[in-house]
């Protein structure tokens, strides 16, 4: 019976282990600036390798634009890694970047390390950044 309750006591400190370094993993905060106006929202987008970058994010979240044309998105437990960031002023509220003629964005986008692209969007090495500790970047919209 000692035995049991040792194996109990093993696996409740083991997994609260476990909840403890998940709760570890830092908080990113994207700052976003440059919405022409208040009509829609901010849509960012993590992404944690090139072979996703722009395609699936690993995790995204919308955020509201104040009157000054910020947004913050505020993304809590976020593993240390390597990661870019898109935000997309989705000002038609259809949840993608709405592209013009040729494939043109009508809506403005952002990167993180202000990336660019020269006929397209950056490469992910341009947009990527180390993620470690609690940490804020900041994307100046921009495109159209």
């Amino acid at each position: 019976m000692k035995s049991l309750r040792v194996v109990a006591i093993a696996f409740f400190l083991c997994a609260g282990g476990r909840a403890a370094a998940a709760d570890a993993a830092p908080t990113l905060t994207v700052s976003i600036s440059g919405a022409e106006s208040q009509d829609g929202v901010i849509i960012v987008a993590i992404f944690d390798d090139e072979d996703n970058f722009l395609k699936q994010p690993i995790r995204f979240r919308t955020a509201a634009i104040e009157t000054d044309g910020s947004a913050e998105a505020v993304f809590t437990s976020v593993p240390v890694g390597r990661y870019a960031v898109s935000a997309i002023h989705d000002a038609d509220e259809n949840g993608e970047l709405t592209l013009g003629l040729l494939g043109i964005p009508r809506e403005d986008y952002g990167f993180s390390n202000d990336a660019r692209g020269r006929f397209g969007p950056p490469g992910f090495d341009s947009a990527a950044f180390a993620h470690e500790q609690p940490t804020t970047i900041e994307i100046s919209l921009g495109g159209v």
